[in-house]
């Protein structure tokens, strides 16, 4: 009994120790254990983190417009991110690239046109403006333009320009541009500026100034005529006239009703050929007898006005592919001009000649001349440098407006140079080849 009590009372101890000693040690236990757990834990963290992170700078990369870098995971809920970050790239990608297409065709539009189109922020600051605004207003390609208050001088541009930033619509305000005539048509943006459109009038006004002096001249040139024979008509209604006295009314009669006639006649020609009605028919013409054939009708008036009459044809000049009775009118009118103002014993000269690889035909007189300031106009409809004079001659002033459709017609052109006093030339080029036989 007593080993027995002695056994278990050393059982007994044995357990107490062990039992301290457990406690003891739990403390390092979970420390251990603690230290594990934080490590796994921060593997794991950075095995998660490290793709987040890239995902994050791919993000950021996407929003600068850079290429982004996607990362690899072996994590499925971080790869569904990934892919979906992924397909929003490549959509972002295709809707700038479609934006920046709409952009480029927009810009190519504007750039085109020939209204001039100016883009104003809600201060006015210019913030845009195609080369067809900066050749009307007179500015460079890379010119820094005023701000939209303080661009234009002219009083009714002022007053569009402050009726558009007070946030109205302008429509066809029509103003002056250091001599141009524009049209202004602007539309506010509502809190992001204006957008002004100019539009260049001054060829359409410049035409219809046209119309009206062709419609009042041509009105003018055949009342003229027609009141002589209305007033002359009259007249030889009274029996009492003598016979010789009726004979004078008769042929001034005769006279103004030609003098219509020739002005009928060149209307309907220059309307035949302006409206593209008329081609020339090319055919290989020896020039010398085509001037003839143009100055025989008018050698008579020539012999009593004692005027001498040269032709000059230089070598490989003599041949010119061309309309003939286009030729030949032409020469008749240059001709018939030059005698009309040529004085008495005076002289006109035709020359022949190679030239930039066509034909060049002149006539020259020594006239009076043409001043330089009516120069540039003598081939305009009704323009006259001596009015009274071309009429008393007979002229219908369409003669070299008909001159000049007709070389334009074969592709060629026409020129005039003259001085006071030493006579004036007109000058026809025609290519080797008429423009039109190139285009049949």
């Amino acid at each position: 009994m007593r080993l027995v009590l002695g056994t278990f009372a050393v059982t007994a101890c044995a357990v107490t120790i062990m039992v301290w000693g457990a406690r003891e040690a739990v403390p390092g236990v979970v420390i251990i254990t603690l230290g594990v757990a934080l490590a796994l834990a921060w593997v794991a963290g950075r095995s998660i983190a490290r793709p987040l992170v890239s995902l994050a700078n791919a993000a950021r990369d996407i929003a600068a417009g850079a290429t982004p870098r996607f990362p690899r995971s072996h994590i499925p809920e971080i790869d569904t991110l990934i892919t979906s970050l992924r397909r929003m790239h490549r959509e972002i990608a295709d809707r700038v690239v479609e934006l920046q297409q709409e952009r480029a065709g927009g810009d190519a539009i504007v750039a085109a046109m020939i209204e001039g189109v100016l883009a104003a922020d809600n201060r006015g600051r210019i913030v845009a403006a195609n080369p067809a605004a900066r050749r009307m207003l007179g500015y460079a390609r890379d010119a820094a333009i005023p701000d939209l208050p303080s661009l234009f001088r002219d009083r009714a541009a002022r007053e569009a320009v402050s009726q558009l930033m007070a946030g109205d619509a302008v429509y066809n305000s029509e103003v002056d541009l250091d001599g141009k005539t524009v049209a202004i048509n602007g539309r506010p943006l509502h809190g992001n500026g204006a957008v002004l459109v100019l539009h260049d009038l001054t060829e359409l006004r410049r035409l219809e100034a046209v119309r009206r002096d062709f419609v009042a001249n041509v009105s003018h040139e055949l009342k003229t005529p027609l009141t002589s024979i209305s007033g002359y008509a009259d007249t030889l209604l009274d029996p009492a006239i003598d016979p010789e006295t009726r004979e004078h009314f008769v042929a001034t009669i005769r006279a103004n009703a030609q003098r219509m006639q020739r002005l009928v006649d060149d209307l309907l020609d220059l309307s035949r050929i302006e409206a593209g009605r008329w081609v020339p028919r090319p055919q290989d013409l020896l020039l010398r007898a085509v001037i003839d054939d143009a100055w025989q009708p008018l050698a008579d008036r020539a012999r009593f006005k004692r005027v001498h009459f040269e032709i000059h044809i230089a070598g490989g000049a003599e041949h010119l592919l061309a309309d003939g009775d286009a030729i030949r009118q032409v020469l008749t009118n240059l001709l018939d001009n030059a005698l009309r103002y040529v004085p008495a014993g005076g002289h006109i000269g035709c020359r022949v000649e190679q030239e930039d690889h066509g034909i060049a035909i002149s006539v020259h007189d020594d006239g009076a001349g043409i001043p330089a300031e009516h120069l540039g106009r003598i081939f305009e409809r009704f323009y006259r440098v001596d009015a009274a004079r071309s009429r008393e001659e007979g002229g219908t002033g369409l003669g070299l407006a008909i001159v000049r459709h007709l070389v334009e017609a074969h592709g060629g052109r026409v020129s005039a140079t003259s001085e006071l006093n030493r006579g004036t030339t007109i000058r026809c080029w025609f290519p080797a080849v008429p423009a039109k036989a190139i285009a049949a």
